[in-house]
């Protein structure tokens, strides 16, 4: 059973902000970022990253894993994953927790459907 918990893009933004160690990863591809934005990282006291986990036609990305991994984000992080609706981030945490990160958070209602529209700090890209 997973244990990658669920959260709301308000709540996200809130514990970004309690806590510089933690981490917010983008998982939407390259074309989203550039049409819909990305989270603003000067707005948060987090870190963001952009990792997409599948291409622009839909194809899983095969090295997402070690692209995670070279990030050297520490284990014992809290890490949200963010998508436009929550499906993705919500397959790349479970992958993730595969590799023995703990703490993990599904943006549920992603930056699309959830952070953008919420008024949450976002920024181009």
């Amino acid at each position: 059973m997973s244990s990658v918990q669920t959260i709301s893009s308000e709540d996200c933004f809130k514990k970004l902000n309690e806590d510089q160690n933690s981490y917010l990863i983008d998982v939407r591809s390259p074309t989203e970022w550039n049409v819909d934005g990305i989270p603003d990282e000067d707005s948060f006291e987090g870190i963001l990253f952009k990792l997409a986990i599948r291409n622009e036609e839909g194809i899983q990305n095969p090295n997402f894993i070690e692209e995670f991994k070279s990030l050297d984000i520490p284990k014992d992080s809290n890490i949200y994953f963010i998508c436009k609706s929550g499906m993705r981030s919500n397959l790349a945490a479970n992958m993730i927790e595969n590799e023995g990160y703990k703490s993990l958070f599904n943006v549920e209602d992603g930056f699309t459907l959830g952070w953008k529209p919420k008024g949450l700090p976002s920024s181009e890209y």
